[in-house]
């Protein structure tokens, strides 16, 4: 077990994070220009794709590129938080980051700032700048046969993929579901990337494939679980029950998800205050 002092003092969190964004700012730097880059790349060629007038404003009205965006978003964070203790996966990086003088609580703060919040942050960033690229990309092209839409507010990212969900128009008929769906995908945008953050503490090596087969085997458990009660239960009276009780089912996953939030990033941080140099192992 791992005695090291748990304190947290300010100066040394600042000094931690600096030599943590100094020592890996390539790889950094790599991550933010490849984000950039494959946002700029996709917002070109969808601009192309819906090149008409009619297909542009069809493609805004269902909110496309927003719901691409947050799809893309929930993949890229859940990526980077399974890389944020890749030290853990040598020897040599164990001792540097166990035998440095900041706390084990520091240390992980300044990770999980750096490789959750800070990406989130930064995701944004580079979503508005791959948009505006696009615009100057393909403005000069523009004639009455290829429409180039102004900036698209992606701040407005998660109540805009809510309404391209469709839960904006359920909301007309069944309550408000899609306030508790934007909340739910808020909280989650801390769960799911929280999720990963403990896979890379429990699997530092292959951390990113080992935490997606745990979550795809217990997906699948669930989904055939659902799929046998549904069926017995008849299938079209489940989905009528679901559409009759959607802003209970919201309220309830938004529960899920704050329950999920606790405990990923409590058992994080349990687990990686047991870790030491020797051994890797979670359960010691």
């Amino acid at each position: 077990m791992n005695t090291v002092n748990q304190t947290f003092d300010w100066s040394r969190f600042t000094a931690t994070l600096r030599k943590e964004l100094v020592e890996n700012k390539r790889a950094i730097l790599f991550t933010l220009l490849g984000t950039y880059g494959l946002l700029t790349m996709v917002m070109i060629l969808g601009n192309i794709g819906t090149s008409t007038t009619q297909d542009v404003n069809d493609a805004l009205a269902y909110y496309l590129p927003q719901k691409f965006v947050y799809m893309f978003l929930g993949f890229a964070t859940m990526i980077v938080a399974s890389l944020a203790f890749r030290k853990l996966t040598r020897k040599t990086g164990r001792i540097d980051m166990f035998t440095s003088p900041s706390s084990m609580l520091e240390k992980f703060l300044v990770n999980a700032l750096v490789y959750v919040i800070g990406y989130i942050v930064a995701f944004f960033i580079c979503a508005q700048l791959a948009d505006l690229t696009r615009i100057a990309v393909l403005w000069f092209f523009q004639d009455e046969y290829f429409f180039v839409p102004g900036p698209i507010n992606f701040l407005n990212l998660i109540p805009d993929a809510v309404d391209g969900f469709g839960f904006g128009s359920a909301a007309e008929i069944q309550g408000n579901p899609a306030k508790w769906m934007t909340i739910n995908l808020l909280i989650g945008l801390l769960a799911g990337p929280g999720l990963f953050l403990l896979g890379s503490i429990v699997w530092p090596r292959l951390s990113l494939l080992k935490t997606f087969a745990a979550v795809y085997g217990l997906e699948t458990i669930l989904g055939i679980t659902f799929m046998i009660v549904a069926i017995n239960l008849n299938m079209e009276n489940v989905g009528w029950w679901i559409i009759n009780h959607l802003e209970q089912i919201m309220i309830a996953m938004t529960i899920f998800a704050v329950f999920q939030l606790i405990l990923y990033w409590g058992l994080s941080w349990y687990l990686f205050k047991r870790k030491d140099v020797i051994s890797l192992k979670w359960w010691k």
